[in-house]
């Protein structure tokens, strides 16, 4: 007998960090994923997405079960979601979900909200709907691999399934998971037993990047001990600038029975704590050592281009987007074939627009939030324009289109910069080639992310070097401020 599933989703990571708070127009600005959708627009908005609930509808509809779309919304990691955004969602999805006579709900989650008024994002949203469907519902929900994992959170849901990839290519994987395992919590009473084990220190966002070690060695083990047990588990890493308790990596653990699941979890995390000194051995490079060790390969005839993460002015890690620092040192180095992007400047984009192919904008860069603000003065030539607009192919993010607004792309000397209007990681190689720029003929792709560019660069890179320049999203947990954080938390590895 078919079951009627309720779906919906709130996705935010908030670095708190972020002056700026996250806005309800941030939600609905969208980019590269849908805008904030309700109801019946949900089944036709997401088929086909590589998002939790596209991959939940499809399984769910392929096993007879009925549908019912509650409400979904995603915006770019920034600061504290405003109390006013996080209530109008929260209401949106428990009206929803009043009406639906659910037999059980899904919600595609994060697992680093957090609000004004709220540092566990997530288990308040989750309060507030176990509030609507009471004990006898079961709640799924996945959860984004750098989720901060609160206790509230476990105890509210009855199961969770995070992303093993990092970049997330299995984003909507872990929605999928949910249902395939769902036979098995209904069966278990629909309150399997669980555990939680958090690590005592935290990890930088770049070395939970899963195509690198020591994490991918830790993914592949979670699985095997997952094969082997038959326990449900997943390995959070945690979003570091967040000032809250529960900051850090999380080991989770679902099954039929409280012992087999206990020690599965002890299997994983113990793995985890061995590995602090492979984390601890991390070493990314400075703009100015970077920028010169890539024009070094590329002038010993390197066949690829060398790819720099500007990692500390990540927009996926809330970061504006718009420092100049990595700008400034190819310049400053005198480096050709060298193309940066996207730097949100949605001022620069505007003039570059008016001032039509082959004419000059004054200056580009800075405007937002922190260090690295300083503009870039020109003349900065415009090479090529667009709507921003077009269909990306990289793994992690097969959306239906992808939107960054009037976009251009300026030159001076050897360096050309990617100005979009709506910030946005390079997730795609299309965010370049849609310009008509030959990622192939470059030497050095500077890019403002920490590890999803991956999903669409690294396998036309000569070499991934991880570099450091002025921004808010500083490399090194222990830089961040922290007031809230847990007892004997090490800020880095082996701190």
């Amino acid at each position: 007998m078919g079951l009627r599933i309720a779906v919906g989703g709130f996705l935010h990571e908030t670095n708190t960090f972020v002056a700026r708070p996250t806005a309800w127009r941030d939600f609905v600005e969208a980019g590269p994923w849908p805008t904030v959708t309700r109801g019946e627009a949900i089944p036709d908005t997401f088929r086909g997405l590589n998002l939790g609930i596209s991959h939940v509808i499809a399984a769910a509809q392929a096993a007879g079960h009925e549908v019912v779309p509650l409400a979904w919304g995603c915006a770019m990691p920034g600061g504290r979601v405003e109390d006013e955004a996080f209530d109008r969602m929260s209401a949106w999805l428990a009206e929803d979900l009043a009406r639906a006579r659910a037999d059980v709900v899904y919600l595609e989650l994060h697992g680093a909200m957090v609000t004004q008024s709220h540092d566990d994002g997530e288990g308040e949203l989750l309060r507030r709907m176990r509030a609507v469907v009471g004990e006898g519902v079961p709640i799924l929900v996945s959860l984004d691999l750098h989720g901060n994992i609160s206790p509230a959170m476990v105890g509210l849901a009855d199961f969770a399934s995070s992303y093993r990839t990092y970049p997330h290519i299995d984003w909507g994987a872990a929605g999928g998971r949910c249902m395939a395992w769902l036979d098995r919590v209904l069966a278990w009473g629909g309150r399997p037993a669980r555990a939680t084990r958090q690590a005592p220190y935290l990890v930088p966002v770049t070395t939970g990047c899963t195509l690198t070690e020591p994490s991918g060695g830790l993914y592949r083990a979670l699985e095997a001990i997952e094969a082997e047990t038959g326990v449900h588990l997943s390995l959070n890493m945690g979003f570091p600038p967040a000032d809250i308790p529960d900051v850090g990596p999380t080991v989770l653990a679902y099954g039929a029975d409280q012992a087999s699941v206990d020690a599965a979890a002890d299997r994983l995390f113990g793995l985890l704590l061995a590995a602090e000194g492979d984390f601890a051995a991390h070493r990314p490079l400075p703009a100015e050592e970077a920028v010169a060790e890539a024009m070094r390969i590329a002038a010993s005839g390197a066949r690829r281009p060398v790819v720099l993460a500007d990692t500390q002015d990540n927009p996926g890690a809330g970061a504006p987007s718009s420092t100049t620092g990595l700008i400034r040192e190819l310049l400053r180095q005198g480096a050709e074939r060298a193309v940066l992007g996207i730097v949100h400047d949605p001022l620069a984009a505007r003039l570059a627009h008016e001032a039509g192919p082959g004419g000059t904008v004054d200056r580009l860069g800075g405007g937002g939030e922190g260090p690295g603000q300083e503009p870039v003065a020109g003349p900065w030539t415009v090479a090529a324009l667009s709507k921003g607009r077009f269909r990306g192919t990289s793994p992690m993010l097969r959306a239906a289109e992808t939107e960054m607004g009037p976009t251009a792309l300026l030159r001076r000397d050897g360096v050309e910069v990617l100005v979009a209007t709506i910030r946005q990681q390079p997730i795609h190689r299309e965010v370049f080639t849609h310009l008509g720029v030959d990622l192939g003929s470059r030497a050095i792709v500077a890019l403002k992310s920490s590890a999803h560019f991956r999903s669409g660069y690294q396998e036309i890179a000569e070499r991934v070097i991880v570099t450091l320049s002025p921004g808010v999203n500083p490399e090194d947990p222990a830089s961040f401020p922290f007031t809230k954080a847990r007892p004997g938390l090490r800020l880095r590895p082996g701190g």
